[in-house]
């Protein structure tokens, strides 16, 4: 229910200054006799999320009275000068072939689906792909995203001997994929099968992207969560 990366800072921060005002005022309980005003707890709840929103985002509009008239505030609020500007896909060298991969949800907890399309140095789309994967660590879904692609790519002829390119925008998947002493070994089935597959071609890399430039894959991703069969196309 919490989007946004803000956001969910400011979500996870609530959660410790609720215990840690409730802290406090039971040591004033204890200590100093004081009288519990659960509204005047409720505002210094609001005000210390508040100053500290403030202290990781300096543009953040909203005052501790605003938050507690209009959450909305808070619920909308994107710092439009951080946000990256000029992020564009790109197509891959000549004569190389690139898979845009990414794990998608709804809503959370909930199910995951996986998308992704292959284009060639032409811009040309020669295949997607779109599938649900169920309820998973949301590494793992990316981790699954990556292996579907290699699979595919692996049963197709056409792609044998060829350059080809996985794209995401998991900084730890493409972290795993590239150095073989950060993988997680529980997930060693995954990664053995990518590696296994890997020989089907001259050469195979793995590239962050920033989600700007993959929101296309994101689109299919969510298209998938639903899908009760996988839906694979070679156009």
């Amino acid at each position: 229910m919490v989007y946004g990366k803000f956001q969910k800072k400011a979500w996870v921060m609530l959660f410790f200054f609720v215990a840690w005002s409730m802290w406090l005022l039971r040591n004033d309980v204890i200590f100093k006799q004081k009288i519990p005003k659960y509204d005047t707890l409720f505002f210094l709840i609001v005000t210390r999320l508040c100053l500290w929103l403030k202290a990781i985002e300096p543009d953040f509009p909203c005052s501790s009275s605003d938050l507690l008239r209009f959450v909305e505030g808070l619920i909308r609020w994107t710092n439009s000068q951080t946000l990256r500007t000029g992020v564009m896909w790109s197509p891959p060298m000549t004569n190389r072939f690139k898979w845009n991969v990414d794990g998608s949800f709804i809503e959370k907890p909930g199910p995951f689906g996986i998308g992704s399309f292959l284009w060639n140095h032409h811009r040309i789309l020669l295949g997607i792909f779109s599938l649900s994967v169920g309820i998973l660590d949301s590494n793992v879904v990316e981790l699954r995203a990556v292996v579907k692609a290699i699979e595919l790519s692996a049963f197709n002829c056409f792609l044998h001997h060829k350059y080809i390119i996985i794209e995401s925008d998991s900084v730890n998947v493409i972290s795993w994929m590239n150095n073989l002493h950060n993988r997680p070994w529980i997930h060693h089935k995954l990664f053995s099968s990518a590696q296994r597959l890997a020989s089907c071609f001259d050469s195979i890399t793995y590239t962050h992207s920033y989600w700007e430039s993959n929101h296309m894959a994101d689109h299919l991703a969510k298209q998938g969560v639903h899908k009760i069969s996988d839906f694979v196309a070679w156009l």
